[in-house]
């Protein structure tokens, strides 16, 4: 995981799954190279308000949180357990760098060590359950 890792929007891509699929896999939103069409037609990644800097954090936009971002975030945080904007507070109180070792750490798998997909239920490369996806999350197995 790099600092260039955290899309726009707050997204780890390396948590991603096509960013960790093993054919055709993505760059990320970031970089120069093959992405999948969603994420090269996504509005908040080639949002106009971002004056042609699409690398630019959406938190540093003057209309943040824009409808985009509140309705991402409410399906991350729903589907996935995962939240742009703690991603966000976080990268503004510890900085990027820190924020990147920290997650590096909180979404290792603890069965192999390998990066968790926010998308998927278990380890892509070990089958452990995810422990991070809220599927798996103790009050959703009564």
């Amino acid at each position: 995981m790099k600092t260039s890792s955290v899309a726009p929007c707050g997204l780890i891509c390396d948590l991603c799954s096509g960013f960790q699929r093993k054919k055709d896999t993505c760059v990320g939103c970031n970089a120069e190279g093959n992405k999948n069409t969603y994420c090269q037609k996504c509005s908040i990644k080639n949002c106009v308000e971002k004056h042609g800097d699409s690398k630019e954090p959406c938190f540093k936009c003057e209309k943040y949180p824009c409808r985009r971002i509140k309705d991402l975030n409410k399906r991350y945080s729903t589907k996935y357990g995962e939240s742009l904007f703690d991603n966000f507070d976080q990268i503004q109180e510890i900085g990027i760098r820190n924020f990147i070792s920290k997650q590096k750490e909180e979404w290792k798998c603890p069965a192999c060590g390998e990066l968790l997909c926010v998308h998927k239920t278990v380890c892509v490369s070990c089958g452990a359950v995810n422990h991070r996806h809220p599927a798996n999350a103790p009050e959703s197995r009564s």
